[in-house]
């Protein structure tokens, strides 16, 4: 019954230690796990582009907090995007743990070893 269904609980984590919240410590992120449907929007918005948009944009949906769409944000990194200003915040290893944390919460590691043991029973 949909009553019954749920998303994993949104999952706060550090990406950096460059950002400081105003309590003087490291801001926790919030990432959340999105439905299918979400995903599909995402999936489907540009059949040309490279796989690394395609996570780009996953990650940014998948931010709870810090909201990057903020346009004081948006501005002060000069971008248009909030897949654009993670890139601009970001150094590769933070972004590398942003994206390891949106595929934890979105099972596609869970995903990944399913299709594996298909695989092998063939």
């Amino acid at each position: 019954m949909i009553e019954e269904q749920y998303l994993p609980e949104a999952k706060e984590i550090v990406v950096s230690e460059r950002f400081i919240g105003e309590n003087g410590e490291a801001l926790k992120w919030k990432i959340k796990a999105l439905k299918e449907r979400e995903h599909q929007k995402i999936k489907n918005g540009d059949t040309t582009e490279e796989i690394e948009q395609y996570w780009g944009r996953l990650c940014a949906n998948c931010v709870e907090v810090p909201n990057l769409n903020d346009e004081g944000l948006l501005r002060s990194y000069g971008c248009n995007r909030a897949d654009e200003v993670l890139k601009e915040m970001l150094t590769m290893g933070e972004y590398m743990i942003l994206l390891k944390t949106v595929k934890e919460q979105n099972c596609f590691e869970e995903r990944k070893e399913d299709i594996k043991r298909d695989i092998k029973k063939r």
